[in-house]
């Protein structure tokens, strides 16, 4: 394990992580997405140690690209991102387009010792605080981690509403984050509304927030009841899917590395086990509480 007199420990989607911040350029922000995941040391596992450190252009070049991300800078994405491979790791490149502080960044993931080395071109040489799960490379790792557990992320919006998870997955701009706010106007808390990690537990499934790179929210999870794959609708209606069509339209949701067979198909059995136990439904919704009730008064208490 590597000694730093610059160490943080953080708990994300039920995983512990150590960071470790090598360089001398580098501090912790104690501003940044993960600042309110923070924890006490403990002998809790899993632990994954995290070592971040600066380093030159020729470092960042030593390896090979297997996945491709995002290929090119977008207005939205103003970053692009690979799976890479070096010798016997695999890892995560990343490179900025206004690189007014990271230029490039590179990860090499060691799952047996459960190390991740997180190395970070900076454009100037003066002092800097560092998130060490700074967007976007925090939640590819966090994405290609949570994979060893049986989980995954997906884009959706969870809320508690009395102990009970309700999830409501669509793609961007169908109403997410409108519908958990229609559940908060009702007394349940949100735990995101915009991307989760979905992690198996001997009760059933957790639905966890993870880090966000705008802004701070403290660590939450809770308990998945029901799950809901949405739309707008001018009538609130819910209609049961099939296990397999539930598990599919979820999957269409996920961050996902489709490059390796074997990860997809233990992403899809874990959302197969997933949609079984919790059932999947299609939700159209109009944007206002009734649908809240109507949810209610088919799977609340």
């Amino acid at each position: 394990m590597t000694e730093s007199n610059k160490t943080r420990y953080y708990s994300i989607g039920g995983i512990r992580f150590q960071a470790n911040i090598l360089s001398p350029f580098f501090d912790f922000d104690d501003k940044g997405g993960s600042h309110l995941f923070q924890n006490s040391p403990s002998s809790n596992t899993p632990l994954w140690i995290l070592n971040i450190n600066s380093c030159n252009e020729n470092t960042l070049n030593s390896w090979t690209e297997v996945f491709k991300g995002s290929e090119k800078f977008e207005k939205d994405l103003p970053y692009k991102w690979s799976v890479i491979k070096q010798d016997n790791l695999e890892g995560i490149y990343a490179e900025f387009e206004d690189k007014t502080f990271i230029d490039k960044a590179v990860c090499y993931i060691n799952t047996k010792e459960q190390t991740v080395d997180i190395q970070v071109k900076h454009s100037t040489i003066k002092n800097h605080l560092l998130d060490p799960f700074f967007h976007p490379l925090g939640i590819l790792l966090l994405q290609y981690i949570v994979h060893f557990y049986g989980g995954f992320v997906i884009h959706a919006s969870t809320v508690d509403f009395k102990g009970r998870g309700y999830l409501f997955s669509a793609v961007s701009g169908t109403g997410k984050s409108t519908m958990a706010g229609l559940w908060q106007k009702c007394g349940a808390t949100i735990i995101n509304d915009d991307r989760l990690i979905i992690m198996p537990g001997s009760n059933g499934f957790q639905a966890f927030n993870t880090p966000m790179p705008f802004y701070q929210d403290k660590n939450k999870n809770v308990l998945l009841h029901k799950l809901f794959l949405i739309k707008q609708s001018p009538d609130n209606y819910l209609k049961k899917l099939p296990t397999l069509k539930g598990a599919l339209g979820l999957m269409g949701n996920c961050m996902q590395f489709q490059y390796n067979e074997a990860q997809v198909q233990n992403r899809l059995n874990a959302l197969l086990s997933l949609s079984e136990s919790c059932g999947v439904y299609e939700c159209g919704f109009k944007p206002d509480t009734e649908i809240v009730e109507l949810i209610l008064n088919e799977f609340g208490e």
